[in-house]
């Protein structure tokens, strides 16, 4: 009998925790942040694609990652490379980028960089409303002290004391020609990446380089000085300092902003979102000295899923960033990577035999990025594995729903006033973007309650009055 009673026992718990419904309260009233879109780096894909894919090809990836009905990707960070010696044999295919000038006594050479630049211009073709910022992870090797641009020697300050004017001139000289040649307009410059790392070392296989403090706080100075001299300061500003971590970019600013000038120079925070847990310090900055937040370049860094759990995480850390680091732009690292089947990319590719496809990651990003558009204002919601946005004219609300767990998970969601048009929109390990019949969900008075599906994320267009 007790036998009997035990296992009853917990036939009755299991069944009752399989069908605990979480509540969704979102309150239409708490408006976060406006948000400015969703992008990604050009780095290094667009060099290494653009240069060994036929322009058909090229159309159909950029359809892909720009397209209002695909990716619908509008803020684009552009690579402006230093260029490495010629003679290093170093760096990793992809990330050989070359720069637009040789050495220092040679003229600029704009027809460097063709094939990132192929993709600018045919993205800037798809997209009118595209953001774009300029970043540079290292000067020419030349302005080095190690004389490459992968990093000192001992991942200290690797650009020569005597060159950060010289430095500064070359960005804005590319930003120029860039808006005086194709129309393109840089919205920021980016002069500095991931500048308290010290794994920026002499003979590493991409371009970096650290920066201390007070040398961050030179590059700034001297930068704004070359745009101001160049009449740009009217369209671009700088952006600093792409922190691999949030709590390095709280860190950072936080003795920026201690240095009182220095803040005048700058037009927007940049933070990776890697690691780090002080996004909501992060954010009062941002709103405490009125600059904008980007969180610039995510990914899973060393973590060790793979699959669509990799992707999953990767949903959960979007929600965590917009609702309580609340950046205006949120951007990938990668859009495509090399093989099929990665962790990092949206689109693998093959240069063997010119081949790519779309991976699980590509349609969990489009749970997002095709429905939150650039416009949407994010408003809070109480739940938080939940994302909630809300349109411009007020008349259609998007919830985005991420559910790590191997379970089911039941969802009542409590609405405004709504028409009985809802889309529901779900990726799970069989399926991709499906638009899922009305019979999903159930009208509930104020609220609509349904399931999650195990290792899935949902997608809800309601449209409300």
């Amino acid at each position: 009998m007790k036998k009997t009673f035990f296992v009853s026992a917990i036939t009755l718990i299991i069944s009752l925790s399989c069908f605990s419904i979480e509540t969704v309260h979102i309150n239409l009233n708490n408006k976060l942040q406006k948000f400015d879109g969703w992008g990604v780096s050009l780095s290094w894909w667009a060099h290494q694609v653009g240069k060994n894919f036929s322009d058909n090809q090229l159309d159909t990836l950029c359809y892909w990652l720009a397209d209002k009905n695909e990716l619908n990707m509008n803020v684009f960070r552009y690579n402006i490379s230093g260029g490495d010696n010629l003679e290093h044999t170093h760096m990793r295919k992809d990330a050989q980028v070359p720069g637009y000038k040789i050495s220092e006594k040679s003229d600029y050479d704009w027809s460097q960089d063709a094939s990132q630049r192929k993709i600018l211009l045919k993205i800037n073709a798809l997209r009118e409303d595209a953001i774009y910022e300029a970043a540079n992870y290292s000067p020419p090797y030349w302005m080095t002290k190690s004389g490459c641009t992968a990093g000192d020697s001992l991942g200290h300050d690797n650009l020569k004391e005597d060159y950060y004017d010289d430095f500064a001139n070359y960005l804005a000289d590319v930003v120029k020609h860039y808006k005086d040649e194709y129309g393109i307009v840089f919205q920021t410059i980016s002069p500095i990446n991931e500048p308290y790392s010290n794994w920026w070392k002499m003979n590493g296989s991409q371009e970096g380089c650290y920066f201390s403090q007070d040398n961050q706080e030179r590059i700034i100075r001297e930068l704004y000085k070359s745009m101001k001299n160049r009449k740009m300061l009217s369209y671009s500003s700088i952006a600093v300092m792409d922190a691999n971590s949030i709590d390095e970019c709280v860190e950072g600013f936080e003795k920026y902003a201690e240095k009182k000038d220095i803040l005048k120079y700058i037009g927007q925070i940049n933070t990776h979102s890697y690691t780090g847990d002080k996004r909501k310090e992060l954010s009062m900055l941002a709103k405490k000295y009125k600059k904008r937040l980007w969180q610039s370049e995510s990914g899973p860094l060393n973590i060790k899923l793979k699959g669509l759990d990799n992707f999953l995480f990767m949903a959960k850390r979007i929600v965590t960033d917009l609702n309580l680091m609340q950046p205006v732009s949120w951007c990938d690292w990668q859009y495509m990577s090399g093989g099929f089947g990665g962790v990092w990319s949206l689109v693998g590719y093959k240069d063997d035999n010119k081949t790519f496809e779309r991976t699980k990651g590509y349609y969990c990003r489009k749970q997002f990025s095709k429905y939150i558009k650039p416009g949407y204002t994010i408003v809070s919601n109480d739940n938080e594995n939940v994302l909630t946005a809300i349109s411009p004219n007020k008349k259609e609300l998007v919830v985005v729903i991420v559910n790590q767990d191997p379970t089911v998970k039941q969802f009542s969601i409590e609405l405004p006033k709504f028409k009985n048009e809802i889309h529901i929109i779900r990726t799970s390990e069989n399926e991709d973007c499906i638009l899922l019949p009305n019979s999903t969900y159930k009208e509930n008075g104020s609220r609509i309650d349904l399931e999650s599906d195990a290792k899935s994320i949902t997608t809800l267009v309601i449209p409300i009055s």
